[in-house]
């Protein structure tokens, strides 16, 4: 009975042997967190500091702009964090004018870093623009200098009419060569201008006459875009109608400032057509109409379509190929419904065009591109459309006329605008086509309507306003009769 105790004990016993000899983890030295420093950086430049780098010197990379989204205007001042232990920094700063400033200093002796020497003047120089052009761009050098440096502007423009003061920062030069650059690429220098005996300078002669033209548009299209100037086609100048359209049948008052008499008048329509009219004398002319005559308009390009899906379709959208958008609905307010026909009607530059309908409720939508309207006047809408080689599929297949009716075949030039069937002698009553047409050799099954007998009579009204009568026809006579 003592041999089981004497395990036992063993056991015990060399159970803190086992826990003795696991490995006892090894203390982990914390690391030091990356030191940072700080400098204040005093922006004394008379102009806006925009970016900002600091970096050991001789480093190849400034780093990450200090500023972000943040700028630091003329007299501000930004507490810059900077990371690193290093207290000799060359400090990169960018102004708002795109030119730079380099400062090396040590923050550890001295955390203040300014930029500009208060000692030093600050120029300015006011640029007023007397011409009825934008100025975009503003250039200030000294006088044989490599550049003429960076556009003073910036991201700013001075429109006709308006000044604007321009801060070339600190210097103790006074004389510069300023250049204004315009919106229509015409440049205007004034050489060797002392700033500061004259901190004014203008562009353009104040003393020039205005001249003002009433403009109508009396087309049928709205005006998208309209120049005036003395110098085209070289520099047709800025778009007098700005963001702004002039529909049909509305004008404008056109405003321009020179001595010149005669001007170039140009007019872009919606459709890309343009109208100019040249040597226009503003001096005595008061009122100029503009009536798209001159502009060459696009041909209107015509397409049946055949709704053989199981919905109507509810939009329907024609462009040319190399066109940005779709345009207008071409079938405006009234859907069509399935197993019907409609024309619809684009004025493409091409025959090449993109086609595009939408169903009913907007629940699913098609297209097909690089449709050649000029050799596809039908297009039967089924599913896979899209896809097929022959776009009037199931319309070739000729069955003749359906029992109990004509064909009416359009061999005419124009589409078939109205038909009028009507018992022989009586009155012509409603338009049978509705708000569809009979387009160029297309067919349409006809049967007497509803009080006329097979025995009628036929009139047919062409887009062109060409009447014809068919006399004593057969309606249910089931043959084709050729409209021409």
């Amino acid at each position: 009975m003592r041999l089981p105790s004497l395990a036992m004990a063993v056991c015990i016993a060399l159970a803190p042997l086992s826990a003795l000899a696991q490995p006892t983890p090894r203390a982990t030295t914390p690391q030091p967190a990356p030191r940072e420093r700080e400098a204040t950086i005093t922006n004394q430049s008379g102009q806006t500091l925009r970016e900002l780098y600091a970096a050991p010197p001789g480093a190849a990379d400034f780093g990450p702009d200090l500023l972000g989204s943040d700028t630091v205007p003329d007299r501000g001042t930004f507490r810059a964090r900077l990371p690193g232990a290093t207290c000799d920094l060359e400090f990169r700063a960018v102004y708002q004018d795109g030119t730079e400033d380099r400062r090396r200093q040590n923050i550890c002796q001295n955390r203040r870093v300014q930029f500009g020497d208060t000692a030093i003047p600050l120029r300015e120089v006011t640029v007023r623009n007397e011409t009825d052009a934008i100025l975009l761009q503003i250039f200030a050098a000294l006088p044989n200098a490599p550049g003429r440096g960076p556009d003073r502007l910036g991201e700013n423009v001075i429109p006709a009419g308006r000044e604007w003061r321009v801060r070339l920062g600190r210097t103790r030069d006074c004389v510069f060569d300023v250049t204004a650059v315009f919106e229509d690429g015409e440049e205007e220098t004034r050489p060797a201008l002392n700033i500061c005996r004259t901190p004014r300078v203008t562009f353009g002669d104040p003393n020039a006459p205005q001249r003002e033209a009433r403009i109508a548009n009396t087309g049928d299209r709205a005006i998208r875009e309209f120049f005036a100037s003395t110098r085209a086609p070289l520099a047709w100048g800025p778009d007098r109608l700005g963001t702004d359209l002039l529909p049909a049948g509305t004008d404008f008052t056109l405003r321009v400032r020179g001595t010149a008499c005669l001007w170039d008048l140009r007019a872009v329509y919606e459709d890309d057509a343009e109208e100019v009219k040249q040597g226009v004398n503003l001096c005595t002319t008061r009122e100029v109409a503009f009536d798209g005559s001159g502009a060459p308009r696009a041909p209107e390009r015509r397409v049946t379509l055949v709704n053989r899906h199981g919905a109507a379709v509810q939009e329907v959208y024609l462009s040319g190929s190399a066109e940005d958008d779709w345009g207008p609905d071409r079938l405006g307010e009234e859907p069509l419904p399935r197993g019907q026909r409609r024309e619809v009607a684009a004025r493409l530059r091409d025959c090449e065009a993109d086609l595009r309908i939408v169903f009913e409720e907007r629940r699913a939508a098609e297209e097909r591109a690089s449709i050649n309207l000029c050799e596809n006047p039908v297009i039967v809408l089924r599913p896979g459309w899209t896809l097929v080689e022959t776009l009037d599929q199931d319309e070739q297949q000729d069955r003749g006329p359906r029992p109990g009716s004509v064909r009416l075949r359009n061999r005419a030039e124009v589409p078939v605008a109205e038909l009028y069937a009507y018992p022989p002698g009586g009155e012509r009553g409603p338009d049978r086509l509705g708000r569809t047409v009979l387009g160029v050799g297309e067919a349409l099954d006809f049967a007497p309507p509803e009080g006329t007998g097979c025995l009628a009579e036929l009139m047919v009204v062409f887009r062109d306003g060409r009447e014809v009568v068919l006399t004593g026809l057969d309606l249910c006579a089931g043959e084709e009769l050729v409209l021409q």
